[in-house]
């Protein structure tokens, strides 16, 4: 017997469940799950005290252009300090140029007057690397509400999956009990009986092993969430509901028209825009480092150190401006431009690469559509047939004219028919998030 197991498992192998260009009716019970995740997750409290911080670099690029005032106080001793013996009405007086303890308290102001654009481009760097921060906000809000409905429909998925496997061990089961019975009258043998009660032993593993996954899956739907108890009684329902006509609306997204709608939708390649423009304000801001700066300064306070009387201090103002002319600087400033256009390069094929990939990852997914679609509808026909050749079986084996061998065979098909028939719908309904996700639409 083919085991059931690796059908399921090869589910969780694409990873996080994504999303699609047809509408996706989203449940109230998915809908607040998804508002308890971005309510709770910590990565999104994060990344918001990131943006945070983020304006808050703006608002100090900003204050590069406003002024600086700053208290000072000072004390110095001095010894020894310049004197002078000079006739003074006749008298030989000994003067002191300086005072031996020298105090100086001011206040001080300064301020750049003009930088030649140097302070805009800050401002236009730190408001670039705020948007990078918001794009990548939105980036994961998107991923996390489709990482939310993965769970959830993983569970929905494995609910049903569990619904199989319970028929298949309820079958088994009874024909373990008939199987008994004919045991009993001579028209059975103990091999049979214990061939049935190992088929019904490796159906109840299955079912342990598909219970640890839905467990697993509502692990993950918690961590996401922040809900201890997170509520999917629902999700099986809602599974059902997502199937029917599946294989009907999920449709290959059409490449041989304009992408442009695509691509300005797509968040991944808005936030490469958005390191594109950023590369742009660096390029600018390494050309600004060698211009002049033009500044003003000044003071008023109290200082001692003033003839005749220089132990008394006085009040006293100074004002003026600066000029600073980079002159030479070994090359650093034609380095520093260098380095930032070749990242701004690097940005642009970044680009180009995104867009290539969007494009590559549609076409992929269009070839996952169609091939799902088609087995999918050959997997109707066998699921009929398997239907079928089981209810034979069952009345052959009541009539006593089966073998064991046949009638494991029958209840096998049935049981791959309808896992199959499961794992390829929940694969559309993949296909159709993770097509959702690419073109940069929400599940709501």
């Amino acid at each position: 017997m083919k085991p059931t197991v690796l059908i399921i498992a090869s589910l969780f192998a694409a990873g996080t469940v994504q999303a699609q260009n047809q509408a996706i009716q989203v449940p109230d019970d998915l809908r607040a799950l998804v508002q308890q995740a971005n309510a709770n997750y910590s990565v999104l409290k994060q990344q918001q005290q990131q943006i945070q911080a983020g304006d808050l670099r703006v608002d100090i690029a900003r204050s590069a252009m406003k002024p600086n005032v700053n208290g000072n106080a000072s004390y110095q001793y001095l010894t020894p300090v310049a004197k002078a013996t000079l006739p003074v009405d006749g008298v030989n007086r000994t003067i002191q140029f300086q005072p031996n303890h020298n105090v100086n308290a001011y206040v001080g102001v300064g301020q750049t007057i003009y930088d030649w654009g140097r302070t805009n481009a800050a401002v236009q760097q730190a408001t670039g690397n705020a948007q990078i921060l918001r794009r990548s906000l939105e980036i994961t809000q998107q991923n996390l509400a489709y990482q939310v409905a993965a769970a959830y429909y993983s569970i929905g998925f494995l609910q049903q999956s569990l619904a199989v496997q319970d028929s298949v061990i309820k079958t088994a089961g009874a024909n373990v009990r008939l199987l008994a019975t004919r045991l009993q009258n001579g028209d059975a043998l103990e091999y049979d009986v214990l061939t049935q009660q190992v088929r019904v032993k490796t159906a109840q593993n299955r079912r342990v092993e598909i219970q640890n996954q839905l467990e697993r899956q509502i692990a993950l739907l918690t961590y996401l969430t922040g809900n201890l108890n997170p509520t999917v009684a629902g999700a099986a329902s809602q599974f059902n509901l997502e199937m029917a006509g599946r294989n009907i609306t999920t449709q290959p997204y059409n490449l041989d028209g304009d992408l442009q709608s695509v691509v300005a939708g797509n968040k991944e390649v808005q936030l490469a825009q958005d390191r594109v423009r950023q590369a742009e304000t660096d390029v600018l801001i390494n050309q600004l480092t060698g211009r002049p700066s033009l500044s003003f300064s000044g003071s008023a306070g109290y200082r001692n150190g003033y003839l005749p009387e220089i132990n008394t201090p006085k009040f006293n103002v100074a004002a003026g401006v600066a000029l600073s002319v980079p002159i030479y600087a070994g090359k650093r400033y034609q380095l520093q431009n260098q380095a930032a256009q070749l990242n701004l390069n690097a940005s642009r094929y970044a680009v180009e690469n995104t867009n290539a990939q969007l494009r590559q990852n549609i076409a992929q997914l269009n070839a996952d559509i169609r091939s799902n679609q088609t087995r999918l509808a050959n997997l109707e026909t066998q699921v009929q047939q398997a239907r079928k050749a089981l209810q034979i079986a069952n009345a052959r084996l009541r009539n006593g004219v089966i073998t064991n061998v046949e009638l494991q065979s029958a209840e096998t098909g049935v049981e791959e028919a309808e896992l199959g028939r499961l794992n390829f719908q929940y694969q559309l309904l993949l296909n159709q998030l993770e097509l959702k996700r690419l073109l940069g639409e929400t599940l709501f």
